[in-house]
């Protein structure tokens, strides 16, 4: 009878562990996320800042290749669509997704 509590005891932490290392995954890549989406903000500030006579330029590997302004903005702007829809729209996995979580 004991054994039998151990072995189910045993797989409920093995559970546990397996979800907390999902939550670790998932805070991670949020953090990630909302780092990006804070650099892009800064940029799309710093960006509106500037008129035509400005130059841009955009980092391609070790090279610097000269932009328009408006493409940069628009740029940004898609960056942030697409940043902002991961982080809401729950195209990061979210914790308690899984029927079989405990959440």
């Amino acid at each position: 009878m004991a054994e039998l509590i151990q072995k189910k005891l045993q797989g409920e932490v093995e559970k546990y562990q397996q979800l907390q290392k999902d939550l670790s995954k998932s805070m991670s890549g949020r953090q990630k996320l909302e780092a990006q989406l804070t650099e892009n903000n800064i940029v799309k500030e710093e960006l509106a800042l500037l008129d035509g006579s400005n130059v841009v330029f955009k980092l391609l590997g070790p090279v610097l290749v000269k932009q328009e302004l408006g493409e940069a903005r628009a740029t940004v702007g898609k960056r942030l669509e697409y940043i902002t829809a991961e982080i809401f729209l729950g195209t990061v996995p979210v914790l308690g997704d899984d029927p079989g979580s405990f959440c």
